[in-house]
């Protein structure tokens, strides 16, 4: 029953599109778009790392996890609100504090989920983006208000449902803008692109979308996780 359970997205569910015709776009085309860098980040993200074991040899391995994690990001990568449009996360800096303050305090039992996502593509060097919904499961973040690496205390382990547009362009991730999922639409099996499009949480999405490109949002690819068969 639990909506969890369903396979992570396969990193290849939707390949870079080599513009018709134009070569002089071919390097444009190899750039990771924003759905392989979103499974590559919540691949990283879903790394386990043991907590039973000595620091000297834990510390190392959440610093690969880090590394790996960072590496889907760009050099300005900012986690903003949806709704009032302010900086959660404003530098680099500040993401790496948070991150791993979430891998060296969450420990093994961190897990994120993405269960529905509509994926907008775009031509040669555009930015492409992607809307996940997701849950993250014995999430550890700074107390509010305290630096972000966690030094001076951390929240209890929590289960957060939201909705995540990622934003890349050059093969980096630029810009996440953050919403939680206070309907619970991405828990949702029976709820297909149709009911979630009625939302306002994803019209919201549709218009920074819009915004973003200055013009159209486009057309969508849309895929629901809860219909990937589950293995074993």
């Amino acid at each position: 029953e639990r909506a969890q359970a369903v396979k992570r997205p396969p990193r290849e569910e939707v390949d870079t599109k080599t513009p018709p015709g134009g070569s002089d776009a071919d390097d444009d085309s190899m750039l990771q778009n924003a759905v392989l860098l979103a499974n590559g980040a919540m691949e990283a993200y879903n790394e386990s790392v043991p907590n039973n074991i000595p620091l000297e040899k834990r510390l190392p391995l959440v610093q690969a996890k880090l590394d790996q994690f960072l590496s889907n990001f760009g050099e300005n990568i900012q986690i903003l609100d949806l709704k009032s449009g302010k900086a959660i996360i404003g530098s680099r800096k500040m993401f790496t504090m948070r991150y791993g303050c979430v891998f060296r305090e969450s420990g093994a039992k961190l897990k994120g989920v993405v269960h529905k996502r509509f994926y907008y593509d775009a031509p040669g060097s555009k930015p492409t983006y992607c809307l996940d919904f997701e849950t993250h499961e014995s999430l550890v973040t700074a107390t509010p208000g305290t630096p972000q690496d966690g030094k001076l205390g951390v929240r209890d382990p929590r289960t957060e449902h939201l909705a995540v547009l990622y934003e890349a362009k050059g093969g980096k991730v630029t810009r996440m803008w953050l919403r939680p999922d206070a309907e619970k639409i991405g828990l949702d099996p029976t709820a297909g692109a149709d009911v979630v499009s009625r939302t306002e949480g994803f019209k919201a999405f549709q218009v920074k979308i819009t915004e973003c490109k200055g013009g159209n949002a486009g057309e969508y690819i849309y895929h629901n996780y809860h219909d990937t068969p589950v293995v074993g």
